[in-house]
This record gives C-alpha cells, sequence and structure tokens, in this order.
C-alpha cells in the first residue's frame, strides 16, 4: 500500500507529536509498508487526546499545518479540538450521501449543529459536493423547522431519527400531509442508534431511511448502502476492528474501531475511536454491524458523547462530591437525569454550568446525603435498544 507508506512517512516528517510514537515503539516509516504493519504503531487512544492537545496545543503536536493554515478549528467534548484543513468535503461523507441518493435535485434540511461541533459543516459540504440544495437548519426551533419543510418543499433530511421524530409529530399535531404539504422522501441518520420503530416509522410516510457511523475527529467511517448487510466501510479511510487491550487486528468478534486517516494535513494514524463494533459475518474487512458499545466510560446521548470524568469534575468544580448519571430512552428520545447529593436545592447558574459542559440538557435532581449507592457506576446507561440485525 504506497499511500499507506508515503502518509506514515509525512507524518513522522512533519508532526512531531506522530514522529514520538513511532520513537517509542522503536520502528521507524520503512517498517510500515502494508496495513498489516500498522500493528506494530501503538494505537492513539481517543480518551488521549485533550491530554495530548492540553501539552501541546491546540493539536497534540499530530497535525503537520499551523492553526493559521486551517480553513476551521471545531471543539468537541473533552474538550478536544478538531481541525478542518481546507473548505470542501473533508469528512468524506458525500460517499454516503450518493449511496442514500442525494443529488442536486435534492433540498436538503441539515439539523445538524453548526456551532463548535462539526456536524453541521460535514454534512454541509458533502451534501454540496453531491449538488443538492442545504438548509443550515441547525437543532431545535421545532415549528420553524416545520415552517421551512412546508415553505420550501424540502425533499430531505439530515440529523438525529430522534429530532426527526420531533418533527414528525408536530407535523402530525399540524395535520400536515406527506406528498402535499411535506414532500420529505428520503432521511440519512447519524449520532444516534436507529431503532427499528424509527425505520418502520419513516417508512409508512414514504421517507427513504439511511444511515451512517462516522466520528469528529475522522469523519465519515461507513454507511448504509443497501447493496449488503448493515454498514458498508468507507473507501476513503483505512478501518480495522483491534482488541482494546492488545490493539491486535482482530477477524472474529467485537473490536476497536481503529482508523487511519491518509489525510497528510491532519494524518490520524491508528488512531482508537473508543467505540465497538464488529464485522458482519461473511464480510470481513468490508461490513461492520455499527456502534455496539464503547470502550470506555462514555455514553453517547442525543448525539453527543458525555463521560463520566467530564462530569465528574463539573460536580467537583461546583462542590458535589457524590452523583449518579443515568441515561435513559423514553418516546424514542434520550434521556440523562443527574442525581446529586445535596440538602440544597441546584441554582440556575450551576444548572447552566453542567450544561454548558456536557452540551446536553440534563434533568437535576438533588437527594439526600448518602442515598446514593456508590458501588454502582457514576455513569450508568439503561436504555435498551431494539438494534437492527
Amino acid at each position: 500500500m504506497k499511500l499507506l507508506h508515503e502518509v506514515v512517512q509525512y507524518a513522522y516528517e512533519h508532526a512531531a507529536g506522530f514522529r514520538q510514537r513511532m520513537q517509542n515503539a522503536g520502528i521507524v516509516p520503512g517498517d510500515i509498508q502494508t496495513k498489516s504493519d500498522l500493528a506494530k504503531i501503538p494505537i492513539l487512544k481517543k480518551e488521549d487526546l485533550p491530554v495530548l492537545q492540553q501539552a501541546s496545543s491546540p493539536f497534540g503536536a499530530l497535525a503537520t499545518l499551523n492553526t493559521e493554515k486551517m480553513a476551521r478549528v471545531f471543539m468537541s467534548p473533552g474538550p478536544i479540538y478538531d481541525p478542518q484543513p481546507e473548505d470542501g468535503d473533508s469528512w468524506r461523507f458525500s460517499e454516503a450521501m450518493k449511496a442514500a441518493g442525494f443529488n442536486e435535485n435534492d433540498i436538503v434540511q441539515n439539523t445538524f449543529s453548526y456551532h463548535l461541533s462539526p456536524a453541521g459543516f460535514m454534512f454541509d459540504a458533502a451534501l454540496r459536493k453531491v449538488g443538492a440544495t442545504v438548509i443550515p437548519a441547525g437543532t431545535g426551533n421545532r415549528e420553524l423547522q416545520i415552517q421551512v419543510m412546508k415553505d420550501l418543499k424540502v425533499t430531505g433530511y439530515v440529523g438525529t431519527p430522534s429530532f426527526l421524530s420531533i418533527l414528525l409529530d408536530a407535523a402530525e399535531e399540524k395535520g400536515l400531509k406527506f406528498g402535499s404539504d411535506l414532500m420529505i422522501s428520503k432521511a440519512f441518520f447519524t449520532a444516534e442508534m436507529l431503532t427499528n420503530e424509527m425505520r418502520r416509522r419513516c417508512e409508512e410516510y414514504g421517507i427513504s431511511v439511511y444511515e451512517g457511523y462516522g466520528t469528529a475527529d475522522c469523519g465519515c467511517l461507513a454507511f448504509e448502502d443497501k447493496k449488503g448487510p448493515r454498514l458498508k466501510v468507507t473507501s476513503t479511510a483505512l478501518v480495522q476492528l483491534c482488541d482494546p487491550q492488545t490493539g491486535e487486528e482482530i477477524s472474529d468478534g467485537e473490536g476497536e474501531v481503529v482508523v487511519t486517516l491518509f489525510d497528510k494535513a491532519y494524518p490520524l494514524i491508528r488512531f482508537g475511536t473508543g467505540d465497538l463494533s464488529r464485522w458482519v459475518k461473511g464480510y470481513e474487512g468490508e461490513r461492520i454491524e455499527g456502534v455496539l458499545g464503547r470502550v470506555s466510560d462514555g455514553v453517547k446521548v442525543k448525539g453527543m458523547f458525555v463521560r463520566e470524568k467530564q462530569i465528574g469534575n463539573i460536580l467537583e468544580e461546583l462542590g458535589y462530591e457524590r452523583y449518579q448519571a443515568i441515561v435513559s430512552r423514553e418516546q424514542n428520545q434520550d434521556k440523562l437525569e443527574i442525581l446529586i447529593e445535596s440538602e440544597e436545592p441546584i441554582t440556575e447558574q450551576a444548572f447552566t454550568k453542567i450544561k454548558d459542559v456536557i452540551r446536553v440538557t440534563p434533568i437535576v435532581t438533588t437527594v439526600p446525603s448518602r442515598s446514593l449507592h456508590m458501588e454502582e457506576k457514576c455513569l450508568v446507561d439503561k436504555r435498551v435498544w431494539d438494534k437492527i440485525k
């Protein structure tokens, strides 16, 4: 794989952080010629990025371009700074958009956030590359979103399944009819688990449903193409499933999604996303089952990763020592409840600070001292997913 060796060589010469990883492992670029040779490079864990970036701001000495040479810089929870080297389809989601049938005849409502996190720009750029007209709707504003859908005869939706569910509920309340008042015929979901119930509901409205998988750091990694089971691995990155402890590539069972990008500006090589998946039987190396869990303590809530350490740090700063955060699902919506041991109700200022840090709106409840069972995990995911087989 000539391209792989070229990227490794370039990263070694231009990214001090990657060069240090190689040197620590006692290897040089010449040792990496094939995909199997990547096992010689220790996996860079996503959970380590905040520490690396803090030590060598802003990109942990892993980028080959300075900040002023980047088109944009985003911030994901952690915090993790994600660079966009240049305008255009940097995250390579146009491949998934084409598979989902989006084209120059579509007007697409992009309901991902354009604020700090890169998701809005990810799909904006991908949709523009396939020729679609994009409405940068962002999150929230249910009434305005429905009005835009109706007035502009929107044909496509990009966002989370739970938010489209909210919009469908609103449309039903208003008595709007699909095929006359609303013209949406296709939807692409990511950032949340898509349930069979939600898929069926969309299909009842005549909406063709596709889903995909990607990360803020790596962009598009896999997507539904309906030409085979589950999700097709992207052709634009090298995706491996590896043992989370040893880093060895596996062909059977659950493994961590480990990615190598062929991007010389930000050459993430052997990057451990922290997501767990497995190969579809008979399609090893080609198709994955989707995200089956997390290696670390991170839990995805409403499309954002919430981490136990993140919650603990902000609560400690606010003076709360004991808490438990519980993730559940009600009426197809994620719910995050944080129970805090305190004799006083939480202030609005403290609530706002918690929300700003975790970037998900929680329900915060105070409970009496010593009422929480601290032998349990501080971040508990009680959702039971109706997974697609």
